[in-house]
Formats: C-alpha cells, structure tokens, sequence
C-alpha cells in the first residue's frame, strides 16, 4: 500500500489531475515510451493526454510490478485487488494529511490540483497551457483555484 500510496500522491501533484480521472485510470492507458497517460474519466467527458517526467515514470514502473496481475485493469487497486473507490483515495490523502500534522490547510486530491497549478505557472506555464493541462474547456476557473494562483 505505501507504494500505491506514493506512486498515487506523485501522480496527483505530477499531472493536476482529479480525483475521478485518477481512479478511472487502467495500466493500458500508461504509455512509457511516450511519457503519456490518457486521461478517460474526465468532468467534461473528453479524453486528453496528460504527460509525466522520468521520475514519475520510473515510479509507476516500480508500482506496476508490485501491483502484479489483477482482475481489473485498473490501476489502482486495494489490497483485494479490486479499483479503489474515490472514497478509499480520498481517506488514503486525508490520512497522510493527518500523519503530516499538516494543519489548517484541507488536505485533498483538490489541493494537488492546485499546488500542481500554482507550481506550473510559478515555472512559467501560460494561462491556456494550464487550461489544457488541467482539462478545463473555457477559461473560466473556480474561485479557489483563482486564490490558489494568487
């Protein structure tokens, strides 16, 4: 689980992806060789490709052997080997919060989402370029990541 576990909160402030994208990932949509995840269960219903560096990718490689052979494609999975729930990933984020002793801050798949936003523009990430990283298909963006970007 500490692997998953890693390799989830790594992928999470990798790429800003959300919580349901996270979860509707299955190892077929990981391409190594291309640096690239597709990106299925999206708010908008539209897929996209999300890329990720060399340590990420050496991460999810180590995962994916641990992981083994499952019954579901998917690559998450709990101890039963059966998808993990968008309930069971966001317990695992609130959890490692807590033993963080992260406080005042809500710790959530959400705030990865805007750390990893706040980070790219940081790096000189455009404003349409984050739209596209993110998945949003106008440039309006939520009033908490507006603050966040601030």
């Amino acid at each position: 689980m500490g692997v998953r576990d890693y390799t989830i909160l790594f992928l999470l402030l990798e790429t800003g992806i959300i919580a349901n994208e996270l979860i509707g990932i299955s190892v077929d949509d990981i391409c190594c060789e291309d640096s690239t995840i597709l990106i299925r269960n999206t708010k908008g219903h539209r897929e996209r490709l999300v890329l990720f560096q060399s340590k990420m990718k050496t991460q999810l490689k180590k995962y994916l052997v641990i992981r083994g052979q499952c019954d579901t494609d998917s690559l998450f999975v709990t101890l039963e080997n059966t998808p993990l729930s968008k309930w069971q990933l966001q317990n695992r984020v609130s959890y490692y919060g807590k033993k963080a002793k992260i406080n005042n801050v809500r710790v959530s798949c959400h705030t990865f989402r805007h750390t990893f936003a706040k980070i790219s523009v940081k790096q000189g990430a455009g404003i349409f370029e984050l739209q596209q990283i993110l998945g949003h298909t106008s440039m309006e963006i939520g009033p908490s990541l507006c603050e966040s970007l601030l």
